[in-house]
C-alpha cells in the first residue's frame, strides 16, 4: 500500500523531470549541434595558381645558381577593428598591450613607417578597411610574432611566393629578356579546385568535388658564369665612370662552343622596376643595339683577303693617301686618314697591328665589294646570330651592289655598315675557332619541377668560315697589337698572349647627315690565349685559345680618352685576368712571369 502511494508520486515527478531533459536536449541540438548539411552551402570554383619557375646560372664545376626564384612567404594584411576590440596580454603580464603599441610592433616587423600603421588603425569603415594591405615577408621570426595572439591581433595571414633576386640586380637585361622570351615555360599551368563553402566562407574539406593541382613553372639554366658575370660588371662599370662614358656593354664567348660566358650592359636596370618596354634602359645593348664597329672590322677584310689568297701578311701597301694610276686618276675614292703617321710603306699585318685606314681601306677597294660583302655575310654580319634573347638586331649590311665607291674602302675599315656586339664577338669566336662559327647560345636547358628535361641546347657542328690557317694566321698577325708598337699596349694581359683589335668607331645619328663631333665608340675585342704561342719551345701545339671578350664604351660627350686602346682595353685587361684565373687557364707567355706564378 505505501510502495503504491510512493509511485503515485514519484511518477508524475519522473514524467517531468524526463520532459525537462528533453526540452533541454532539443534547445542545445538547436543552438549547439548543428546539422552541416541542413545549413546554407554555396558552390565555389576558383584557380590554384602555380609557383613560377626560376632562372640559375652556372657556376664552374659546380651546381646550377640561382639568380631569381619564388620563395614562399606569408602576405599579411590588417584588420584594424578585430586589432581595437582584442584583448592582446603578453606572457607574465597583467596589463593589455595598447593598440599603438601592437602597431609599433607591426611597423618594426614589417619595416614600415609606424605613422602608416597608424593611419591603418583610423580607417574603420569603407571598402576592404578589414583587409588592409601590410606587406610580404620571407622571414619565419616575424612570422611568428605577428601569427601570436599574446603581442598582437587583427593580423590576417595568406601564404604566398615572391621572386627573390639572390644577386639583386645581376645580369638584370638578360633576366628581362629571358622573362619575356621563356614566360611560357616559367608561368607553368594553374589548377583548379570546385565545391562548397559554408556560411562562414570556408570550404567544406568533405564536399570537393574537383582538385586539380598546378603544375609548377620550369626553371631556365643559364650558360652564364656566375663569377665572370660579377666580374664583368664591376669592372664595366668602374671603366664607364673612370673615363667618362656614358654607357657601356661586354660580351664574353667560349672559343669552343658559342656558349655565353658573360653579358653585360651598363647602365643595369632595377628588376623590382616596372618598365614600359620602349624604355632605353631596358635595351640589352650586346644584342639590340647597332652602331658603325669601326677597327675591330679591319680583322674580317684581312682575314678575307688572305683566305681567298688575295693577300699575305707580307703583303705590302703604300700609306700615302692620294695614290694615282698610271693615267695619273686616283686609284682610291675618297680613303680615310690614319689617326698617326706611319711609314710610307707597311705590310697587311703592320696595318692591323698599327690600324692604318689607308692600307685596309685599300685593301679591301682592290678585293671588291662582292668578295668582301660575301665574307662579311659569312662572318655572321647582316643577319641575327639568333640567340635565345627577344629583340635582337639584325644590323646594316647593304648588298655589294648598292656599294658606291665610298662604301667600297670605308667598309673594310667598319664605316657605312653597322653591327651589333654579339655579331662582332661571334666573327672573332670564329677566327679563335680556327675559321669555325659556333652560333652563340645563352641557355643551356629548361627543367620541370622534376627535374626532367623539356629543352636542352644541342650541339652545334659549326660553319666552316675561313680555313683554320687562315685564322691561325690572322691570330699571328693580332699578337702585336698589344705591345708598345700597336695600338692597345694597356690591353697586354701577363701571362697570356692576346689576339686583339682596338676600334674607335666615330658616331652617327638618326636624321643628322656625317658624324658627330668628338663622340666615340670605343672597342677592344680580343681572344686569350692566342691559340699560337706555345707554353715551352717543345711542346706539339700552342695553348689553345679559350675565350673571346669584347668590351666596349660609348661616349655621349667628349672626352680626352676615348680611344678603344686606352679605355676599352684596361677594361679588357682587368676583366681577362680575372677570367684566366677562375678558368684555370694555362699560361703561354712564361717569360712574363715570376718562377712563383706557375
Amino acid at each position: 500500500m505505501q510502495l503504491s502511494k510512493n509511485l503515485k508520486f514519484y511518477f508524475p515527478v519522473v514524467i517531468l523531470l524526463g520532459l525537462a531533459a528533453y526540452s533541454s536536449y532539443s534547445l542545445i541540438k538547436a543552438h549547439f549541434i548543428i546539422d552541416v548539411d541542413k545549413l546554407p552551402q554555396y558552390d565555389f570554383c576558383d584557380e590554384i595558381a602555380p609557383v613560377r619557375g626560376g632562372i640559375y646560372c652556372s657556376a664552374f664545376g659546380r651546381e646550377p645558381y640561382p639568380l631569381v626564384r619564388s620563395m614562399p612567404a606569408w602576405r599579411y594584411r590588417l584588420d584594424p577593428v578585430l586589432l581595437k576590440k582584442s584583448k592582446v596580454i603578453p606572457p607574465g603580464e597583467k596589463t593589455p598591450r595598447s593598440p599603438k603599441a601592437q602597431a609599433k610592433t607591426i611597423a618594426t616587423q614589417l619595416g614600415l613607417p609606424p605613422k602608416n600603421v597608424f593611419a591603418m588603425l583610423e580607417k574603420t569603415r569603407g571598402p576592404g578597411f578589414q583587409n588592409q594591405y601590410l606587406g610580404v615577408s620571407d622571414s619565419k621570426a616575424v612570422h611568428d610574432i605577428l601569427s601570436n595572439r599574446s603581442i598582437v591581433a587583427g593580423i590576417k595571414i595568406e601564404e604566398t611566393y615572391f621572386r627573390k633576386y639572390f644577386e639583386s640586380n645581376r645580369l638584370s637585361h638578360v633576366i628581362k629578356g629571358i622573362n619575356e622570351k621563356f614566360n611560357r615555360y616559367l608561368c607553368g599551368t594553374r589548377g583548379e579546385i570546385r565545391g562548397k563553402l559554408d556560411a562562414n566562407g570556408d570550404l567544406i574539406k568533405d564536399k570537393i568535388e574537383l582538385n586539380i593541382p598546378p603544375k609548377h613553372g620550369a626553371d631556365v639554366i643559364l650558360t652564364v658564369d656566375n663569377f665572370l658575370q660579377k666580374t664583368v660588371e664591376e669592372e664595366l662599370a668602374a671603366g664607364v665612370v673612370e673615363y667618362g662614358a656614358g654607357s657601356g656593354w661586354c660580351v664574353i664567348l667560349d672559343v669552343k662552343t658559342g656558349k655565353v660566358l658573360a653579358m653585360a650592359t651598363y647602365p643595369e636596370m632595377d628588376l623590382q622596376k616596372t618598365y614600359d618596354i620602349k624604355d632605353p634602359v631596358t635595351l640589352n645593348k650586346v644584342i639590340g643595339y647597332v652602331y658603325e664597329p669601326g677597327s675591330v672590322m679591319k680583322v674580317i677584310t684581312a682575314a678575307a683577303a688572305i683566305d681567298c689568297g688575295f693577300a699575305k701578311p707580307d703583303t705590302r701597301y703604300s700609306t700615302k693617301r692620294d695614290e694615282k694610276d698610271s693615267n695619273g686618276a686616283y686609284k682610291y675614292y675618297r680613303l680615310p686618314n690614319d689617326s698617326h703617321k706611319m711609314d710610307p710603306v707597311i705590310t697587311v699585318k703592320d696595318a692591323i697591328v698599327e690600324s692604318s685606314n689607308i692600307v685596309i681601306g685599300k685593301l679591301g677597294y682592290d678585293m671588291g665589294p662582292k668578295r668582301v660583302y660575301g665574307y662579311m655575310r659569312r662572318f655572321g654580319f647582316g643577319r641575327r646570330v639568333g640567340i635565345e634573347l627577344p629583340r635582337e638586331e639584325i644590323g646594316i649590311l647593304w648588298d655589294y651592289r648598292k656599294w658606291n665607291k665610298a662604301t667600297m674602302s670605308r667598309a673594310p675599315i667598319g664605316q657605312g655598315i653597322s653591327v651589333t656586339p654579339i655579331q662582332m664577338a661571334s666573327a672573332y669566336q670564329t677566327i679563335a675557332n680556327d675559321g669555325i662559327r659556333k652560333k652563340p647560345y645563352i641557355v643551356d636547358k629548361i627543367v620541370d619541377a622534376e627535374k626532367n628535361d623539356l629543352l636542352s641546347h644541342q650541339e652545334d657542328p659549326g660553319e666552316s668560315v675561313i680555313k683554320a690557317s687562315t685564322a691561325h694566321t690572322v691570330r699571328e698577325m693580332m699578337l702585336d697589337v698589344t705591345t708598345p708598337k700597336g695600338t692597345a699596349r694597356r690591353a697586354k694581359v701577363k701571362g697570356y698572349s692576346v689576339a686583339g683589335k682596338t676600334g674607335t668607331a666615330q658616331k652617327t645619328k638618326e636624321g643628322v647627315k656625317g658624324y658627330l663631333p668628338g663622340l666615340y665608340v670605343a672597342t677592344f675585342c680580343g681572344i686569350v690565349p692566342s691559340g699560337v704561342v706555345k707554353r715551352y719551345p717543345d711542346d706539339p701545339e700552342p695553348v689553345p685559345p679559350k675565350i673571346v671578350v669584347l668590351v666596349s664604351l660609348d661616349f655621349d660627350e667628349k672626352r680626352r680618352y676615348h680611344a678603344g686602346g686606352n679605355t676599352a682595353g684596361p677594361v679588357f685587361k682587368r676583366i681577362t685576368e680575372k677570367a684566366m684565373r677562375y678558368l684555370e687557364v694555362v699560361p703561354d707567355r712564361l717569360d712574363e712571369l715570376e718562377e712563383e706564378d706557375y
